[in-house]
C-alpha cells in the first residue's frame, strides 16, 4: 500500500489538509520496497558512529520535527540539507531515517557579495534539474535587510557610547561601543545581539493606515564583559554605519530557505484564490525594484505563509474589463505575525510600492 504525506509546515493548523494538499507538487514517483516500507527515495542505511537518527513516522513534518529537535519550526531547511536524500521536502514517508544530530549553525555573519543578476536560478537551469533544492537568497540578503516594528518598546538596550567616540561619527567591525543594560539586565559575556537603525514610518499603500517602523540590520555584536548597568561590546559584522543610539535586539540564527523553483506563473493564468495581499516596502524605500532585490509584503503567519513558499506579483490593468497584469514573482524569506520579507525571483517589469501578491 502506497503510503504518502505532505509536509505543510504551519499552514497544517490553519487549513484543511485536502485544501492544503493541492498547494504541493504531485508526489515523487515510483515507489519501491525498501525494508518494510514504500518510498520513492533511496535513504541511507548506515550512519556515523553516534549519529542521532529519527524514524519518520505518520503525521511527521520537517516543520514539527524541527520545532522537536532544534527548537524552532523555521530551522526546517537545516533538516532537509542534512538528509539530501529527500528530494522533495513536501513529501516525507514513515519508515525513512531522518539524520538529526546537528544544533542550530550560527551563520559566519560575513557580507557576501550581492550580483548584479538575482542569485535564483530559473527551474529549466542545470543548478535545479531534477528538483534539487537550492538556497532562496544568500545570508546578507536577510541579514541585511531588516523588520517592520510596531511596538518599539521591545527594543531594552541600545548603543550609548564607543572607544573611538571623540574621532568618530559612525562605527564599524572591529569597533568597541558601549550599551546601556549589563549585569543587572541579564547581559552576559559572549551573548550577541542584533544591531538596527530607526528608519521611515511604512503606511499602507491602498488604506494609508500606519503598519509601523522600518529597522534595517545594520550589524551585529557581541558582548566582551558585562558591568552592572553597562556592557563593553565589540562590532563583529557591519551592513551599513552604525551611530550612536542603534537599537539591539537579541541574535538569532535566520536560516536561508532552501527550495524547489515552481514553474513560472503563466500569464493567462486566472486568480487562483489563495490569499492576495500587498507590497508594503522594498529596500532603501526605492520607487522600482528588480530581480535580487528584497522587500516586504503584507501577509503573514494569519495567512499561513512559510520561509520557502512562493507568489505572484501583479496589479490591476488600467483598462477596465482587462486581464490582470503579471509583473513577476517573489521567495518568502522570513514571516512574521503580519507581515513578510520576499526576494524578487522573476521580474517582467518594474516591483513597486502597491502591486498585489498572490500566493502560488
Amino acid at each position: 500500500m502506497k503510503i504518502k504525506f505532505p509536509v505543510f509546515f504551519g499552514v497544517l493548523a490553519l487549513l484543511p489538509c485536502l485544501a492544503a494538499s493541492g498547494a504541493v507538487a504531485p508526489p515523487p514517483q515510483p515507489l519501491h520496497l525498501v525494508g518494510d516500507h514504500w518510498t520513492p527515495y533511496d535513504p541511507p542505511a548506515d550512519f556515523p558512529e553516534g549519529s542521532q537518527v529519527h524514524i519518520i513516522v505518520k503525521g511527521d513534518t520537517l516543520w514539527d520535527l524541527a520545532r522537536t529537535y532544534l527548537g524552532d519550526p523555521y530551522l526546517w531547511p537545516q533538516l532537509w540539507e542534512r538528509n539530501p536524500y529527500i528530494r522533495d521536502s513536501h513529501w516525507i514517508y514513515p519508515g525513512d531515517p531522518l539524520v538529526i544530530d546537528l544544533a542550530v549553525v550560527e551563520p559566519e555573519p560575513i557580507i557576501e557579495e550581492i550580483p548584479e543578476e538575482v542569485i535564483v536560478p530559473p527551474p529549466e537551469s542545470e543548478e535545479t534539474a531534477g528538483g534539487l533544492p537550492f538556497p532562496l537568497a544568500s545570508s546578507a540578503e536577510i541579514y541585511c535587510f531588516g523588520r517592520l516594528i510596531q511596538d518599539e518598546s521591545i527594543f531594552s538596550f541600545s548603543i550609548n557610547s564607543a572607544e573611538r567616540i571623540q574621532f568618530q561619527d559612525h562605527y564599524s567591525e572591529a569597533d568597541v561601543v558601549y550599551i546601556d543594560g549589563g549585569a543587572e539586565q541579564g547581559i552576559k559575556a559572549g551573548d550577541r545581539f542584533f544591531i538596527l537603525h530607526r528608519h521611515n514610518k511604512v503606511r499602507h499603500p491602498i488604506s494609508n493606515s500606519p503598519l509601523g517602523h522600518v529597522y534595517p540590520y545594520v550589524g551585529q555584536l557581541k558582548i566582551l564583559c558585562a558591568k552592572e548597568n553597562s556592557s563593553i561590546a565589540e562590532i563583529t559584522f557591519a551592513c551599513d554605519p552604525i551611530s550612536l543610539g542603534d537599537v539591539l535586539l537579541p541574535f538569532r540564527p535566520i536560516p536561508v530557505p532552501l527550495v524547489i523553483a515552481p514553474d513560472p506563473t503563466d500569464r493567462c493564468d486566472d486568480p487562483n484564490g489563495k490569499p492576495t495581499g500587498y507590497v508594503i516596502h522594498n529596500k532603501d524605500f526605492l520607487s522600482m525594484t528588480a530581480a535580487g532585490q528584497v522587500l516586504m509584503v503584507d501577509l503573514g503567519e494569519a495567512e499561513g505563509l512559510y520561509p520557502g513558499q512562493f507568489a505572484t506579483i501583479f496589479r490591476d490593468n488600467p483598462v477596465e474589463g482587462m486581464p490582470r497584469l503579471i509583473v513577476g514573482e517573489i521567495g518568502i524569506l522570513t514571516v512574521e505575525e503580519t507581515y513578510s520579507t520576499a526576494i524578487i525571483t522573476r521580474g517582467w517589469s518594474p516591483i513597486i510600492v502597491g502591486d498585489r501578491v498572490e500566493l502560488k
